[in-house]
């Protein structure tokens, strides 16, 4: 029975330690968008005829839950070349969206990525680059028909 054990466990243990290296890792918000080509709590990048991008809010994954805003906070917004938006949690984190270019099917960012870490006793971290992205949308995934909780 002892071994038993000892071998669920190793089992267990060895099967997380392969879950977490699964995990994909991201040194930063710019290291996120360069290795996914998506931007960090935004789920949809469109590039619209006047050459405007719409950025669209993220409901869910990477970013999710931040706060969208120009002047106020909103779900989508529509920039031209020169104009920002913000992304932020209300508190520490803040990501500006700065658009630079918008042609030929790509979208270049100012991105400013912003963390401040006073209340926790630590000094404001920034980190500004220029980063090039083509449009995209997310799929919402569908919903199971039989999930927990669900009739």
């Amino acid at each position: 029975m002892k071994e038993i054990i000892t071998l669920l466990i190793l089992v267990l243990v060895t099967t997380g330690f392969a879950y977490a290296s699964e995990k994909p890792k991201y040194k930063s918000t710019s290291d996120y968008i360069q290795k996914t080509g998506r931007l960090w709590g935004i789920a949809e990048v469109r590039i619209n005829k006047d050459n405007s991008v719409t950025l669209t809010d993220a409901d869910s994954g990477y970013g999710c839950g931040l706060m969208m805003s120009l002047s106020k906070v909103q779900k989508s917004a529509t920039i031209k070349v020169g104009e920002s938006c913000t992304l932020s949690d209300g508190h520490h984190a803040f990501i500006t969206y700065e658009l630079k270019k918008s042609e030929k099917g790509k979208v270049a960012f100012l991105v400013t990525d912003k963390f401040d870490a006073r209340s926790f006793g630590n000094g404001i971290k920034k980190e500004t680059k220029t980063i090039t992205i083509s449009p995209y949308k997310e799929e919402k995934k569908p919903q199971q028909k039989n999930a927990p909780g669900k009739k």
